[in-house]
């Protein structure tokens, strides 16, 4: 019973050691990141306002994201349209899903306010980013 606490305090330990660690670098890019932000007209009281607004588009986003990525695909697997028009189309559903996402938490979030130009190219961005999902599903 004694080896068990032990590992459990050590992973504890562990865990609060890289918690500090994330807080130390998240706050030593508080600085650049907010004058990144302000460039582009964003403004957020905290920085704990800011984690929680990406933490509330990832939670709102994930059940959008699975549904605007399985639009493409099944079309892929039905052998509907090409590999490049599943692209294009999931990188526009992608783009308008996480924008919206995006959008309504910004509204509902007074402490943090985003422009929509910066919405949409953080949107667009990682759309193109997404766009590697679709390989494989052609073949299946």
């Amino acid at each position: 019973m004694g080896g068990k606490v032990k590992k459990r305090i050590v992973i504890l330990i562990v865990c609060a050691v890289l918690a500090a660690g994330m807080m130390a670098v998240a706050a030593s890019l508080d600085l650049p990141g907010e004058t990144v932000m302000r460039w582009f007209g964003a403004s957020y009281d905290s920085l704990s306002t800011m984690i929680l607004f990406v933490l509330f588009c990832g939670a709102l986003g994930f059940p959008v994201q699975i549904l605007v990525k399985a639009l493409p695909r099944a079309l892929l697997m039905l052998h509907r349209i090409s590999m490049g028009r599943a692209k294009a189309l999931l990188v526009v559903l992608d783009t308008a899903a996480l924008f919206l996402t995006m959008a309504l938490v910004d509204w509902l979030m007074s402490t943090v306010l985003v422009g929509y130009v910066i919405l949409l190219l953080i949107a667009l961005v990682m759309a193109v980013l997404s766009m590697d999902d679709l390989e494989g599903w052609e073949d299946r």
